[in-house]
């Protein structure tokens, strides 16, 4: 049997899910390839979280900690962020912790940890700019993090795929 037409963020995710084939709307179970989590809702929220819970990093190599949302700010407020991401970092001796060297969801292609093919998770809205660079990339909640800390997998909802045919002298 001819293995059905699927787009890339389909072969993607059916990859992740160890599946030969995923189509819209189906709902898997993903390994999730990177985790990236910045200093709002990372280690102050999602890190208390997996901490509370008693259970370790799934893969410290494959989550990444950058700092951008309260970065030379000298609010008491975000000094206290930062020495709780850099502390939660050190205790947990994570490898790849960006500190202060740009907005994370451009950082984390600059810093080579984006690839096509991957599939990623970011704690941030702007998450879905991974597939810019080939990845399929969802952005997660400081609750839903935690979650793929401790076991290295999500589940995700295969998204549908509009088609646009542009005719025409642009």
């Amino acid at each position: 049997m001819p293995t059905p037409f699927m787009t890339l963020s389909e072969k993607i995710i059916a990859r992740a899910a160890g599946l030969e084939s995923v189509s819209p709307g189906d709902i898997v179970t993903c390994a999730v390839d990177v985790a990236m989590m910045h200093d709002s809702s990372g280690p102050r929220r999602a890190g208390k979280m997996l901490d509370e819970l008693g259970v370790p990093i799934w893969d410290k190599d494959k989550l990444v900690v950058i700092t951008d949302h309260y970065t030379n700010d000298p609010d008491p407020g975000s000094v206290e962020i930062q020495a709780i991401t850099h502390k939660w970092v050190e205790e947990k001796e994570l490898p790849h912790f960006l500190a202060e060297q740009g907005i994370c969801h451009v950082v984390l292609p600059e810093k080579g940890f984006l690839k096509p093919g991957l599939f990623c998770v970011g704690a941030d809205s702007h998450s879905t700019t991974g597939g810019a660079f080939g990845a399929f990339m969802i952005g997660v909640g400081a609750t839903e993090m935690p979650g793929v800390l401790a076991t290295g997998e999500i589940w995700v909802r295969v998204p549908e795929t509009l088609r646009l045919d542009v005719s025409g002298t642009l």
